[in-house]
């Protein structure tokens, strides 16, 4: 499963968003707005956003060009 960490107002965030939707990869996105979101981002390593989880394989993400880069190598 991925999980993106997003926020508002964000270009980075935005771009992968864009990516992942014009190759139908499929994600639950998790908005920093709700407290909780924030909390478990920061939890899992977080320093900035867009921040990518993938629990499938137990990987962390911190780049917007990387995020799209490793979804689009995957087979999601």
């Amino acid at each position: 499963m991925l999980i993106l960490y997003t926020k508002n107002n964000c270009s980075h965030c935005d771009n992968v968003k864009k990516a992942f939707r014009s190759h139908r990869i499929v994600y639950e996105e998790r908005n920093i707005l709700n407290p909780a979101n924030l909390a478990e981002a920061k939890e899992k390593g977080a320093h900035s956003m867009p921040f990518l989880v993938d629990t499938s394989a137990n990987t962390v993400i911190k780049k917007s060009d990387e995020i799209i880069d490793y979804v689009l190598e995957g087979s999601f």
